[in-house]
């Protein structure tokens, strides 16, 4: 059973692992912020082992010699309890950052995240927009379709091993791996560790996708302890927006004891774990900020204030005094 904790009211739904989600393209302010966040620390990612410094690998982790080498410093495992440190900071900054901001690391910055955006990218350019993959998914097996179906998962497969051979490259001198990998001289070690990764990244960010936010990632669970009335998170707002209804561009809604949403639904269509924003605050829901997006887009198109749902905060949204002002 899956528990949706909103409010004072707990709803209980069935567990839905099995249904697909497809989520709409969308553009806007906030994604336009998320790709180039992506491009960046995918470009970072991918470069940093090519960097020399003074005739080696700048940044290697090797493990046959028993060494950390960062750029001048190197860390011998005697050392390795600085690491852990870092590891400790970089652990209660991302708490700090949590209260403050809510789940902004899982929308923006995570690697799940970054390349599950990416995979998701390949498969719009291939298979096409939402309607369009639903109806190709309903579709009995053609050539058309299998031609399709095996472009993206070549693209994926391809995406993949890119990933795996240059995070193993953190750990084996790239100008030694990718020689090898060429040459098809890999040792049996750095062969198993390849194929594995390349798995392992094509079964997260093209198959399980949402399912690792979910269900699989424990940050999911116990981020809402770190949570205050004056945390940032996307919200509804419930008292603009009900009751809700579709009506034409022309109708103005007080007329009709209408609130703002127009009940399009993009909101959950857009949405990468399929949750439905209007039902309160869900664990479900990574702070990827498409469904504001989504939803300022519409407000836009029937002359209404943006802001429908935002970046907001609990205290915001009950008129309280608030530490953190609204973000339009």
């Amino acid at each position: 059973m899956n528990f949706d904790l909103q409010e004072e009211n707990l709803i209980i739904k069935p567990y839905k692992s099995n249904e697909s989600i497809y989520v709409r393209e969308q553009k806007g302010v906030y994604q336009k912020i998320r790709r180039l966040l992506s491009w960046i620390l995918i470009f970072i990612f991918i470069s940093l082992p090519f960097i020399q410094y003074d005739g080696q690998q700048a940044i290697l982790l090797d493990i046959a010699k028993q060494q950390f080498r960062f750029f001048s410093v190197t860390f011998w495992p005697q050392d390795f309890i600085l690491l852990a440190s870092i590891f400790m900071v970089g652990a209660f900054s991302l708490f700090f950052v949590t209260s403050w901001l809510g789940r902004v690391w899982c929308g923006f910055v995570c690697p799940q995240t970054v390349w599950t955006l990416a995979y998701v990218w390949v498969e719009h350019r291939v298979e096409g927009t939402r309607n369009q993959r639903v109806a190709l998914d309903k579709q009995p097996m053609t050539f058309n379709k299998l031609q399709k179906k095996g472009i993206k998962h070549f693209l994926w497969l391809l995406m993949s091993l890119i990933s795996a051979s240059t995070f193993i490259s953190y750990f084996v001198p790239v100008t030694q791996l990718y020689n090898n990998i060429v040459q098809l001289d890999c040792s049996g070690t750095v062969t198993f560790w390849l194929c594995f990764f390349t798995l392992c990244t094509y079964g997260n960010a093209g198959w399980l996708r949402e399912k690792v936010c979910t269900d699989m990632c424990p940050y999911a669970r116990f981020q809402a302890a770190m949570f205050d009335k004056s945390t940032l998170l996307v919200a509804y707002d419930k008292s603009r927006g009900e009751k809700r209804s579709p009506r034409k561009l022309k109708d103005d809604p007080k007329a009709f004891g209408l609130g703002d949403c127009v009940d399009c639904n993009l909101c959950v269509e857009v949405c990468p774990t399929g949750i439905d924003i209007r039902n309160g605050l869900q664990y479900e829901c990574i702070n990827c900020a498409l469904c504001i997006d989504a939803c300022d887009e519409t407000m836009e198109r029937f002359n209404y204030s943006k802001g429908l749902i935002s970046f907001t905060s609990e205290q915001a949204l009950s008129n309280e005094k608030s530490k953190e002002s609204i973000i339009k």
